[in-house]
């Protein structure tokens, strides 16, 4: 499937409600006048990094979908590359946060399709169909969203894998994230060795900090959080 490629996605943020509208439409979803447009992430702008790592797993931390959310699409800024590759894999993925010990968990809830991806000097999108699991958030405040740079098979394991694919900060932006008020920046990523295997993304895999879960999150000179050029949209249905 080609991948849909927005020039103006930056200026199109504020007026999300014709994105959404548009995209869902030419994706053969209906969407009513009532229907209240749902972002979260953050702005898809230029920055200063692309991982170099390959097959890990990046996460959204700074605001939650609300329940009852029918994601729509993932959308992405890859203008560049560290590791040289002019290609790559995002598979979008469904998150469940709860409490733990000291640090929030994120558990896959969902498994998206996956796609090979091109650099491009323009953002990009590609369909947020989950395949697995659970399509819709069920609870206000518990579910986000995020990606693995891979395509992987129905459970969840990767079947190939690639360097990064959007551009990132490190250490993480201040201020709002694309969502406004009571959102932030604030993403996270594995950092698992490119000696071991590379992360799944089974129903139910665990990621955040320290031993209490499956995968750990990366920290750099005490840095946990980072800001990468990603976002999702959904919409509420209101019929």
């Amino acid at each position: 499937m080609p991948l849909r490629s927005f020039s103006n996605v930056l200026n199109a943020i504020p007026t999300l409600g014709l994105l959404v509208g548009l995209y869902a439409t030419t994706s053969g979803s209906l969407v009513f006048a009532g229907d209240v447009p749902v972002v979260q992430g953050s702005a898809l702008t230029h920055r200063a990094q692309v991982d170099g790592l390959s097959g890990q797993v990046y996460i959204y931390v700074g605001g939650s979908l609300p329940a009852g959310t029918n994601l729509r699409s993932f959308q992405f800024l890859f203008d560049f590359s560290n590791a040289g590759n002019t290609t790559g894999y995002i598979t979008p993925v469904l998150f469940y946060r709860s409490p733990g010990e000291l640090y929030a968990i994120y558990t896959v809830a969902g498994i998206g399709k996956g796609f090979e991806v091109a650099m491009n000097s323009a953002p990009q999108a590609i369909p947020f169909d989950l395949i697995e699991g659970i399509e819709v958030p069920t609870a206000d405040g518990k579910f986000t969203f995020g990606y693995i740079n891979a395509l992987v098979n129905s459970s969840g394991v990767p079947v190939a894998i690639s360097p990064g694919t959007v551009d990132y900060d490190n250490p993480g932006d201040g201020g709002q994230g694309v969502a406004g008020a009571g959102t932030t920046n604030d993403w996270v990523a594995t950092d698992v060795a490119a000696t071991q295997p590379s992360p799944v993304v089974t129903l139910g895999t665990t990621f955040s900090v320290g031993t209490q879960t499956d995968y750990n999150f990366a920290t750099y000179d005490s840095t946990v959080v980072r800001t990468y050029s990603a976002l999702a949209t959904g919409i509420l249905a209101t019929q």
